[in-house]
């Protein structure tokens, strides 16, 4: 499949957000992975200030496409940031936008399924094509049965409290599939030619879209697969020193990690979606609503973070 496009190393991702240990699964027959995160915190607070560093530098190569960024890195975060004021994005608030480059970068950099097309990207393509989905990318992965070739339809909520979160995520993921035939057919037209070179749009279209004669032969399945992230609040409570704070809170999060898996189980009950594959990551905020506006105000004129 395609290479990443993110800058940013495994080894550096880890720097910026601790993953926490959990068993929860989900009631699905199909790989899948809930996973949850956390920034590290100062002063009583999750700091932002390195998670910052690394979405502005993959700013630029979530919002322009391989051929639009590859013509002139150097411009790609001054295009992204015109990339960004032109797209409107109705209801998703004050920064709603950082959704949806967290999890490009959780989606390329934990999971490795590099993005085949971007919201913001499609918006610098010659005929402006609407998209239901946040973004699409692709996984590829082999089992004992054969050859998986996923596609991914992204959705990312930003909203205090998880619960809503949970829910208003699955009622978009489940627009996106209404719509996935419409979705899937830019894919397979001149549109995806616009973001990549012509032969690497063709490798990728016969590697993502059916052919019942050549995959049953080839031991080959073609899928779609659901990737969410879930931005939300969790105050933290200040102990006698960081690291008990740093603990508590941590314990707090683990807390809340069964009941949130028993909410989107029920969400995929509800909906009949037992046959997809699902990857999904959680990462708590000071105050979301607050918080996404400031960091998504700062990186969209190119400054430092300030607190």
């Amino acid at each position: 499949m395609l290479n990443r496009t993110v800058k940013n190393s495994k080894q550096e991702f880890d720097k910026v957000f601790l993953e926490i240990d959990h068993s929860e699964t989900l009631s699905v027959g199909n790989k899948n992975d809930i996973r949850f995160f956390m920034l590290d915190i100062q002063n009583n607070k999750y700091c932002y200030y390195n998670m910052f560093s690394i979405l502005k530098e993959n700013l630029g190569r979530y919002a322009l496409s391989r051929k639009e960024f590859e013509r002139d890195p150097e411009m790609a975060i001054s295009k992204a940031i015109s990339r960004f004021h032109e797209v409107n994005n109705a209801g998703k608030g004050a920064g709603g936008e950082l959704g949806e480059i967290l999890l490009y970068l959780f989606l390329e950099t934990v999971l490795e399924a590099p993005k085949l097309l971007s919201k913001m990207e499609l918006k610098g393509t010659r005929n402006q094509y609407n998209y239901n989905s946040d973004a699409v990318h692709c996984y590829s992965f082999k089992t004992e049965s054969g050859q998986h070739n996923q596609i991914i339809l992204c959705e990312s909520k930003l909203i205090g409290d998880y619960k809503t979160a949970i829910r208003k995520a699955f009622e978009s993921l489940k627009t996106s599939l209404t719509n996935k035939d419409y979705d899937f057919s830019l894919v397979s037209t001149e549109i995806f030619k616009e973001t990549l070179s012509e032969e690497a749009a063709d490798r990728i279209i016969d590697q993502i879209l059916p052919n019942a004669t050549e995959d049953y032969k080839n031991h080959i399945i073609k899928e779609t697969a659901a990737g969410i992230f879930i931005g939300y609040d969790q105050p933290i409570e200040a102990q006698d020193d960081t690291i008990k704070t740093r603990e508590e809170n941590l314990m707090k999060i683990k807390k809340d990690i069964p009941k949130i898996a028993k909410l989107i189980n029920k969400e995929i009950q509800s909906a009949d979606l037992h046959g997809m594959s699902f990857y999904i990551y959680f990462l708590p905020f000071n105050k979301v609503d607050d918080d996404r506006a400031k960091i998504m105000g700062q990186l969209l004129i190119n400054s430092e973070y300030k607190e």
